[in-house]
């Protein structure tokens, strides 16, 4: 990088400063898919109302249980965590419902990516009309909507 970044520390004291009281999401490394460091270096928050961001595909290097195990669960026991991205590419749903099932276990919160008609594996939907692609499909059925 030829640029210096702001640390979580400093973003959660920027957020603070201003009197947000709202929860902070604060991601893991490598765009947020690793948080087997997170509790290590979780940033103090004066109003104790931070949650962990992950994001995880089937193509991610955290891609089954025993990893989200060994990562996740721990920071799990002790913070919220959303997973602010979540997908599967290969056309089929047996990852993101597997991922979701055990968020759920876990009172975890989910968001899939991506609401867009890029024409990509990972789009939602087919139009902007909300039409859901088989993909889309998978999380529409789950939300029983």
């Amino acid at each position: 990088m030829t640029f210096q970044a702001a640390g979580m520390q400093e973003l959660v004291d920027a957020v603070r400063s201003t009197g947000a009281t709202n929860v902070i999401i604060v991601g893991g490394v490598q765009y947020a898919s690793g948080l087997s460091h997170w509790l290590a270096n979780e940033p103090t928050d004066p109003l104790v109302n931070l949650a962990a961001s992950w994001h995880i595909y089937n193509f991610s290097w955290c891609n089954t249980q025993p990893c989200w195990d060994s990562t996740a669960a721990p920071v799990a026991q002790q913070v919220p965590v959303v997973l602010g991205e979540l997908g599967q590419d290969d056309s089929g749903s047996a990852f993101v419902n597997s991922l979701m099932d055990w968020m759920d276990a876990r009172q975890g919160s989910y968001l899939a990516w991506s609401w867009d008609v890029w024409g990509q594996p990972l789009d939602l939907i087919q139009s902007y009309d909300g039409t859901p692609t088989p993909y889309g499909q998978t999380f529409k059925t789950r939300f029983g909507l």
